[in-house]
């Protein structure tokens, strides 16, 4: 069941379809009195371009009204409910498929750009593992997730619904609630990870990470050291963490630290218009993906090189 893009109120059909296709009219939201969603209408570089905004409008559209089946004058009304949900979770499934796999392919290639810059030879076995490992963090990070999204959930009573939680005023209905599935989890991440992730994927065809050899950056030294310039004495433990974090620093790669801290607030975002959790209950959320794909990582390195040895 579709929802307005302006308030979530669940209704039928997004748009009426008559005679021909571009004859349609957008349907009207009985609580707010808007159009139900603009974005049926729109191209997808518009909808592409509201995601890089990250409006709320076009996560509901994605998740919820997009491919829905409009009201057919000719027809009418011929599937119900039932019909409409099971081929609506097997477009979100498909949705799923895909992008989990451009996400695989994209970070396996940002993987593998330094070793193309640095022209060094890359063998089947090490994209073969790189595309398992990269699969085996995304499954984890999506299963962290999810799992304490729907324990939240669960806490909150939101999902799933029980007959005492029903709403009896239908003025007060939360089509996200009524139309919510697990899979939209994972599937908010990988629409706001995707971006970031092509963004990172574009730049480094200008950018490679600064190595000492081609580019010399400055060392950290007392006269560019803030605490150093504090009126008061320091302990000199702090001025070696210091100089310890800005020599991190300038050798980090800024691109990567940019992309994953966009990509994360934007996760953040989608869920928030997605869930009724709180911004910090959204934020450990997306942080415990995080954690959880980061710690899977060397435990699957190291499983791999004592296979090998």
């Amino acid at each position: 069941m579709p929802v307005c893009t302006n308030c979530a109120y669940p209704v039928d059909h997004v748009y009426t379809a008559y005679k021909t296709k571009s004859n349609i009219r957008l349907g009207v939201c009985p609580r707010c009195d808007q159009f139900l969603d603009p974005l049926i209408e729109h191209p997808d570089l518009i909808i592409l371009l509201d995601l890089i905004l990250l409006k709320p409008r076009v996560f509901l559209h994605l998740l919820f009204n997009r491919r829905s089946p409009p009201f057919d004058t000719d027809k009418g009304t011929e599937s119900s409910g039932k019909d409409n949900q099971v081929i609506r979770q097997q477009r979100l499934s498909q949705d799923l498929w895909k992008l989990s796999a451009i996400s695989v392919l994209a970070e396996t290639v940002l993987r593998f750009l330094p070793s193309v810059t640095g022209e060094c030879r890359i063998t089947v076995y090490q994209v073969i593992i790189t595309c398992g490992l990269v699969l085996l963090e995304g499954i984890t990070q999506h299963a962290v997730t999810l799992s304490l999204t729907l324990l939240a959930l669960r806490i909150r009573r939101w999902y799933p619904v029980t007959l005492k939680r029903k709403v009896v005023d239908s003025r007060k209905r939360d089509g996200r609630q009524e139309n919510f599935l697990p899979i939209l989890v994972p599937l908010t991440i990988l629409y706001t990870s995707l971006i970031p992730l092509l963004l990172q994927l574009i730049l480094s065809i200008w950018y490679t990470p600064p190595q000492s050899i081609h580019e010399h950056l400055p060392t950290t030294n007392m006269a560019l050291s803030f605490i150093s310039s504090l009126p008061f004495n320091v302990p000199p433990e702090l001025l070696d963490l210091e100089i310890a974090l800005n020599h991190a620093w300038s050798r980090s790669d800024r691109i990567w630290i940019g992309t994953r801290l966009l990509g994360g607030m934007s996760a953040g975002f989608g869920l928030r218009v997605l869930l009724p959790t709180r911004p910090w209950e959204t934020t450990g959320i997306v942080l415990a993906g995080w954690i959880g794909s980061a710690l899977i990582e060397p435990v699957a390195r190291s499983y791999i090189a004592s296979i090998g040895a």
